[in-house]
């Protein structure tokens, strides 16, 4: 009877383990189809308070690879009058180049212009093509 156990565990073991690899065989798994935006929708950045200038990367990624070159647009709400600029975009516009999945940008942070200790900052990817969606990545900005 201990033997028949046994057997069961290592089967129940190894079947476990093939489907833990067949269903994390592809990263893109939990995009949409043809999903072209930001590799992540939230990010938390620990930014220094004494220094005037910082800079985060962010990816931009399609699930895909394409024959031509795709242009998203990025867009970060306006400031409010009478408030300093808080994180500016290095580029307006970011292309996927064709035949590559992924592409990084810029974007600068000056924490010393921050009001509050903690500051929420939403980044708008928007696809220059027909029939594609809006992704957001919502950067929580925390000065030290």
């Amino acid at each position: 009877m201990k033997k028949f156990n046994d057997a069961n565990i290592g089967v129940f073991v190894l079947l476990s383990m093939c489907l833990s690899l067949y269903s994390c065989s592809n990263d893109n798994d939990n995009f949409p189809k043809d999903y072209v935006g930001f590799e992540e929708t939230a990010k938390t950045v620990e930014c220094e308070s004494g220094k005037a200038e910082s800079e985060l990367q962010i990816k931009i990624i399609a699930t895909d690879k394409s024959k031509e070159d795709r242009t998203v647009q990025l867009s970060i709400p306006p400031v409010p009058s009478g408030q300093a600029e808080v994180m500016k975009l290095t580029e307006n516009k970011v292309t996927i180049k064709a035949g590559k999945k992924s592409v990084t940008t810029t974007v600068k942070i000056y924490p010393n212009r921050m009001v509050l200790k903690k500051q929420n900052f939403i980044i708008s990817c928007i696809p220059q093509w027909k029939e594609s969606g809006i992704s957001k990545l919502s950067i929580l900005l925390k000065r030290k």
